[in-house]
């Protein structure tokens, strides 16, 4: 199921679901602009599935600034408070890869695993 929203030219999530696993595959750039759209997806994504697993993959991600990034921070907690475990797949690109290194947000947030 995709999500539409106006700021889809910018952030495409497409959810998947594997059992009792939900994947939310994202292709764009997570910015202030496209942060709401992902907040909703993944709100829905946790609401209406109830997975024990939300793996966010962002291997498509081409940027991510500090909401992006606050956004990722955010849907670690939602998903703990959903009592479900966030996994971030990769490989990412370059520039957010760097982000989290250099915020420390990878220690939080773990190393990406492959999708």
């Amino acid at each position: 199921m995709t999500i539409p929203d106006p700021t889809a030219r910018r952030l495409r999530a497409h959810v998947v679901l594997h059992g009792e696993r939900a994947a939310i595959r994202l292709r764009g750039e997570m910015d202030l602009g496209t942060a709401p759209h992902l907040r909703r997806a993944i709100c829905a994504c946790l609401g209406q599935h109830h997975p024990c697993a939300l793996d966010l993959h962002l291997a498509e991600v081409t940027f991510c600034d500090c909401t992006g990034l606050n956004t990722l921070l955010w849907a670690r907690q939602e998903a703990a408070d959903a009592g479900a475990a966030l996994v971030v797949r990769g490989p990412l690109q370059h520039g957010v890869a760097r982000l989290l290194s250099v915020t420390g947000a990878e220690a939080v947030l773990g190393p990406p695993l492959a999708a």
